[in-house]
């Protein structure tokens, strides 16, 4: 039996290292290439409920970063090439133990349950249902199973469907004839005259649309 030798300089700074990172973890290239790629955060807009739409959430709220911790989390935007977030669509997800969490969107367009209050078994069925600007509403079933990670926008990114994904999770294909507008005074979501929303912004209602793995 060949008998260890002491532990190098290198593995017991590691060691020492996670020791001190403990209740945090060892810190991780990967989250810290993610979380770096998102960028700043937008001015005006403070960390909290509002903050950076279209951005998967766990990046930063999956228990590696200092933050509250999220079983799920999105954006839901009012068609799939207009940045426009929707106030008021329901997200419905069931896990695989048949529990169902039922969020809704705020004037963002973002959802999320923390961990502590849903902890669900994946994989989940999303449902969306989005009240139109004319009253009615549309539901729309994600034809495939979120398999194991809760932030929608891994998949669903901030942009027009292409060949890298499904894009946005929107409610409806194009603008209805009344439109879906800017809800007055979001802190939250693109701003009026922003290149990608001079013509319309989101208001409280929704259909939706969902093309992937949120």
């Amino acid at each position: 039996m060949k008998l260890l030798g002491p532990p190098t300089v290198a593995l017991v700074a590691a060691l020492a290292g996670c020791a001190a990172l403990l209740l945090g973890g060892c810190p991780s290239p990967t989250e810290d290439t993610l979380i770096e790629s998102l960028g700043p955060e937008v001015n005006g807009v403070p960390e909290g409920e509002h903050h950076r739409y279209g951005q998967p959430c766990l990046a930063c709220h999956g228990g590696y970063y200092d933050a509250p911790v999220f079983s799920v989390g999105g954006t839901v935007f009012a068609t799939p090439n207009d940045e426009i977030p929707v106030l008021g669509a329901k997200v419905v997800l069931t896990d695989a133990n048949g529990s169902e969490k039922t969020l809704t969107t705020n004037c963002s367009g973002n959802f999320y349950a923390e961990l502590e209050e849903w902890d669900p078994l994946f994989p989940l069925r999303a449902t969306v249902e989005c009240p139109l600007p004319d009253g009615t509403i549309r539901r729309a079933v994600m034809g495939t199973r979120i398999n194991r990670d809760g932030s929608c926008a891994s998949c669903h990114a901030n942009e027009p469907p292409g060949q890298n994904g499904p894009g946005r999770v929107y409610c409806v294909d194009e603008q209805p004839e009344i439109p879906f507008v800017l809800t007055p005074g979001c802190t939250g979501g693109p701003k009026p005259g922003d290149a990608a929303t001079t013509s319309v912004g989101a208001s409280g209602s929704t259909s939706a649309s969902t093309g992937g793995e949120p």
